[in-house]
């Protein structure tokens, strides 16, 4: 599945180096796009997140800079806030939002509570529910459709509407992990 990968530096980047370094790990060159000389982001499949930490090191070392990714299922402006902290608290890493949220609480800050908030505020309320149930069966759809008393495919059909609505899949562990930390934060579960 392909997701954001939005990265930062606390200098400039010597894009050429930049690229190559990480097409080794298999990102093609028309998949990157720079904002500016310290901020960019590729599009990717999520499995390449695990192999970026080691090549974050070497960037590290060579370009002389802090550089950290941030591997999301969209770019907005809450991301972008997101990794502005992540390379404050996650240097040369790949993270995810609850990497950074989780960080950003344990230091006392909940800047990003309410841009969490926001992203589920206009969803129905028996898709919330749905994906509720969802993530508190373990995501198994057939006991969350069990649970709810709706035929499978009516779970199915609720739980795509959310996916739409959102354009977060839950299906996706770190994703489920981003709405549970909703729900834990005090989010309403429906």
């Amino acid at each position: 599945m392909d997701k954001h990968f939005l990265f930062l530096s606390t200098g400039p980047i010597i894009k050429r180096f930049f690229i190559d370094s990480l097409s080794e790990v298999g990102i093609p060159e028309e998949r990157f796009e720079f904002f500016d000389d310290r901020f960019g982001e590729f599009i990717a499949d999520s499995r390449l997140s695990a192999s970026l930490d080691d090549v974050l090191g070497v960037l590290h070392d060579d370009l002389g800079v802090t550089i950290t990714i941030l591997c999301t299922h969209q770019h907005t402006p809450f991301e972008e806030k997101l990794v502005r902290n992540a390379v404050r608290y996650l240097p040369n890493q790949c993270c995810y939002p609850t990497d950074v949220i989780m960080r950003e609480i344990s230091f006392g800050d909940f800047s990003s509570f309410a841009p969490l908030v926001r992203l589920f505020r206009d969803v129905p309320r028996d898709l919330m529910l749905t994906a509720g149930t969802y993530l508190r069966c373990g995501l198994d759809a057939s006991l969350a459709a069990n649970k709810l008393i709706v035929h499978r495919n009516t779970f199915n059909y609720r739980l795509n509407a959310f996916v739409a609505k959102t354009g977060l899949d839950i299906r996706d562990y770190h994703n489920a992990l981003l709405l549970e930390l909703y729900f834990d934060l005090g989010g309403d579960r429906a």
